[in-house]
């Protein structure tokens, strides 16, 4: 099963998704903080398949992390969620290959959030190195 990065700075809502996705079977590493997940990845270089983090967080957005992550060798699949219906639709048209899942969501809606984000990078080929 893939391994998932999963950042929330609500703790109610990273406790809901890790573990939802570990019923299903993931490996899921979760931070409530955005730089704890930063130095976890740079400390442990482990293998994610799919970074799944909220957009609104402090000290990091969740782009600011991607970004950093990308910069670092990070080239999973991506998954932001969101509170703000308004930034996501606005923001997913620039996204290309990543998705946003609008908060609230379903556990059904989550999880087909992440297959869908999983076979899109599947099917994309790696970038050059």
């Amino acid at each position: 099963m893939p391994n998932l990065l999963v950042i929330d700075d609500e703790a109610l809502m990273l406790d809901l998704i890790a573990n939802t996705l570990r019923l299903d079977g993931h490996t899921v590493i979760a931070f409530s903080d955005p730089l704890a997940a930063l130095d976890y990845q740079n400390e442990e270089h482990s293998h994610i398949d799919l970074l799944l983090t909220d957009i609104d967080m402090r000290p990091l957005s969740g782009f600011e992390l991607m970004n950093r992550l990308s910069k670092a060798g990070f080239d999973g699949a991506v998954l932001f969620t969101s509170g703000y219906p308004a930034l996501s639709g606005a923001v997913e048209n620039s996204l290309g290959q990543r998705s946003i899942l609008e908060k609230p969501f379903t556990g059904a809606q989550l999880r087909a959030a992440v297959r869908s984000s999983l076979a899109r990078k599947k099917a994309k080929p790696p970038r050059a190195a």
